[in-house]
């Protein structure tokens, strides 16, 4: 079918019918919806959710407000401002203003409409605040009478203290000498920079967790920062590296690269004040991030010394996923790392060795024998053949020649709907090293849960009419691009699904596992199935996501929910997590360095880990010169 330019006006909207409507018989039949006869071939676009409607936020909030869930609608507006960019948004505060402040009205009885008003203006800016996002008056809302201070999130120094006196204890040998090691430079007022080689389950997180809190019990500033946004919800008031630096992404960094921090803003004066800065997962770091982050601390805080005088403490495994570089080769992977950085050699090196989870679930026989496979997987000493494969011990291996089935039954035992069901999606997964494998799997586990599956279809469109011509919709719905929703979203009420957006973080971020608890034509409504703010309501709209992508032959904008299925996770998605119950479908192998390591170390219990894979050998990437030189 010949393309046409959306200039043409109805004849763009008639093809556009044509590709999605099925036998009609005449013009009538091609513009009935739902046995409604719409008056142009425009209309009938918008009513089978072809075009992003004038009103769409309108609609949203409307659907929303069904929910009676005040504060989760906030939120929700707040996301619309920053992510949607609406034409009006005065237009949607005065006319959704009444179901915002419904629960403000309920508990704070006394107060006068005026005062009940400014009140939710106020948690509707700190909302956006938190997110990023800007005044209210930028987005044409009235101006809350208080403005909320935009700075790092404030803790009780009396309940931080209990955390640090109750957790002491706590500490093996190791842990008490990067703890004490950390705390003399704070308590002597002098800079330092520590890294922390911690393999999975050596208890990091509850080390670092005892470090912040140590900080903040004195009533100093603490910033706990982390190269994803899962690692960051592990850590009390935890944000992205990214978000807290103001880092560019870039496809290709360059040594020039710089923090969009300004010398007079309030994120720069929190860096002037900050005493301690935690970094978890260190490893996943690009190099040009941490050397832009060095450059921005000596510029904010007028030093220049490493990250400004700051005490640095930095925590990975380079046994473990390395840096990704698009289109990268070995030897791009491994110069990327931030152990090839000339900052590297100020820090000063912690181990370690006692891996903490599997000991506390398994018994010391299965404890060992794992830790002992781990280690020689993840330093690549473990014998391997040729094509650099690896055997596997004979009770985690399912044949890749059984059905799939067996691999998703041993995670997920029952589908059914049941309170062990949630529990499942909140600590259990399977995990692939391919998005292709993912998808796969995710298509079967959605086969397999019960419940009426609905489809939501995304609404793809480039800004330049003129390539719109090379471009039509159908050809766009078909581009995809690495955490991007797909044009063909299919859910179902009670499955998991993962954000691919960071939200809010640490709240929403980009990889918090969701259950969706009810769906409509614009709005999800979901609970956050893990972490710290589990089953948290939330309402998620479509929002518009433009891919960065390089290699797309156009650049496009996508409006959709930004989700998708999350059954089986890829192993990338999956660093930083401790779950139950893995099952790692290997049918086709690892592709990458530290990928075998990173999966099998997920779990908490050597029982419950399944492979699937040919045979009884599965490849095993190792680069030795990054752990040689870390």
């Amino acid at each position: 079918m010949y393309t046409v330019s959306p200039r043409a006006g109805d004849l763009f909207y008639v093809r556009m019918l044509l590709l999605n409507v099925r036998g009609p018989t005449s013009f009538e039949a091609l513009q009935t919806v739902d046995g409604v006869v719409h008056p142009s071939a425009k209309a009938a676009c918008m009513a089978l959710g072809l075009l992003q409607r004038d009103d769409h936020w309108r609609r949203c909030l409307a659907e929303a407000v069904q929910s009676r869930m005040p504060r989760a609608l906030r939120h929700l507006l707040a996301v619309i401002l920053i992510w949607g960019e609406p034409e009006d948004g005065s237009d949607l505060w005065c006319s959704f203003a009444e179901d915002l402040s419904e629960d403000l009205r309920f508990h704070h009885r006394d107060l006068s409409t005026e005062e009940i008003t400014d009140l939710a203006l106020r948690e509707l800016q700190s909302m956006l605040i938190s997110m990023g996002g800007r005044s209210l008056p930028e987005y044409g809302l009235p101006a809350a009478s208080v403005t909320p201070q935009d700075g790092p999130m404030q803790f009780d120094t009396v309940e931080q203290a209990l955390i640090t006196e109750a957790r002491l204890p706590m500490l093996t040998d190791e842990q008490k000498a990067v703890y004490e090691s950390v705390t003399q430079n704070l308590v002597d007022g002098t800079s330092g920079l520590h890294f922390l080689d911690a393999p999975a389950g050596t208890g990091k997180t509850f080390l670092l967790e005892v470090l912040l809190a140590f900080v903040r019990s004195r009533g100093e500033v603490a910033l706990a920062v982390a190269a994803s946004g899962i690692a960051a919800t592990l850590l009390p008031g935890g944000q992205t590296a990214h978000s807290t630096f103001k880092i560019p992404i870039r496809a290709i960094r360059s040594s020039k690269d710089v923090c969009a921090v300004g010398a007079q803003s309030k994120q720069a004066a929190v860096f002037r004040t900050v005493r301690l800065i935690v970094w978890d997962e260190i490893s996943m770091t690009n190099r040009k991030d941490l050397e832009a982050v060095d450059r921005c601390l000596r510029d904010v805080r007028k030093q220049d010394v490493p990250f400004g005088g700051v005490v640095f403490v930095c925590a990975g495994d380079f046994r473990q996923l390395l840096p990704v570089v698009v289109h990268g080769t070995r030897a791009n992977s491994v110069m990327a790392c931030v152990s090839r950085s000339p900052l590297w050699k100020f820090f000063r090196r912690h181990r370690l060795t006692r891996n903490i989870r599997l000991l506390s679930s398994s018994d010391s026989a299965t404890y060992l024998r794992y830790t002992e496979l781990l280690k020689q997987i993840g330093s690549g000493t473990i014998e391997q053949d040729a094509e650099e494969k690896v055997s596997l011990p004979a009770e985690i291996i399912i044949s890749a020649e059984a059905p799939l089935n067996d691999l998703i039954n041993f995670v997920y035992p029952s589908f059914e709907a049941s309170v062990e069901r949630d529990g499942y999606f909140a600590s259990r997964a399977i995990l692939a090293p391919y998005n292709d494998s993912v998808d796969a799997i995710n298509e079967t586990c959605l086969g397999m849960f019960p419940g009426s599956l609905r489809e939501y279809r995304s609404i793809d469109s480039v800004a330049d009419e003129d390539a719109a011509t090379h471009f039509p919709p159908e050809l766009l719905n078909q581009l995809d691009a690495p955490n991007f929703p797909i044009h063909l979203l299919r859910l179902k009420v009670g499955m998991p699904v993962v954000l691919l957006r960071n939200i809010n973080p640490p709240r929403l971020c980009n990889g918090t596992r969701l259950i969706i608890l009810a769906m409509g034509e614009n709005v999800l409504r979901c609970k956050i199935a893990a972490g710290q703010f589990t089953e948290d309501a939330i309402l998620l709209p479509r929002i518009p996501l433009i891919p960065s992508n390089a290699d797309l032959p156009v650049s496009f904008k996508r409006l959709q929910f930004p989700v998708k299925p999350s059954f089986c996770l890829t192993i990338h998605k999956s660093q930083g997590q401790s779950l139950d119950t893995v099952g790692i479908d290997l049918s086709v192998g690892c592709f990458t360095h530290g990928q075998l390591y990173t999966a099998l170390s997920r779990a908490k219990n050597a029982a419950n880990v399944r492979v699937r894979i040919p045979g009884t050998r599965t490849r095993n990437v190792v680069f030795p010169e990054v752990l040689t030189e870390d």
